[in-house]
């Protein structure tokens, strides 16, 4: 089957793995291979999914991490409960995803910790 798949289609396919599982659900619907048209369609579908997801939860990521900004810059306990409890608990790659949410004292907390001698 994979030699009857345009090129265009294993492109993308290549490019964006999650896509697979929609393909082949757009592949079992049309009994075959449903043609690049028909799949760019459902890419366009898929891409809107991801769009979408990512504005749903815009706000609620934007208040939480505005309530982190308050006790970044409010709390006498803000870098144990900033740094070490809240960004100390992501992966390094959660915390560069949210690094452009992050307020300025949050940041600045951070930036201390890193420049800390003990670290």
């Amino acid at each position: 089957m994979t030699s009857m798949i345009e090129p265009e289609v294993r492109r993308i396919l290549a490019a964006a793995p999650h896509f697979a599982g929609r393909y082949l659900a757009l592949v079992a619907a049309a009994d075959g291979d449903p043609g690049s048209a028909a799949t760019f369609v459902e890419l366009a579908d898929y891409a809107t999914d991801l769009v979408a997801a990512v504005e749903r939860h815009r706000a609620p990521l934007v208040a939480c991490l505005a309530g982190l900004e308050e006790v970044a810059a409010g709390s006498d306990n803000a870098e144990a409960l900033v740094v070490w409890a809240f960004c100390d608990s992501l992966s390094p790659d959660d915390l560069r995803r949210l690094e452009p949410w992050l307020g300025p004292r949050t940041k600045a907390l951070l930036d201390d910790v890193d420049r800390s001698p003990t670290t």
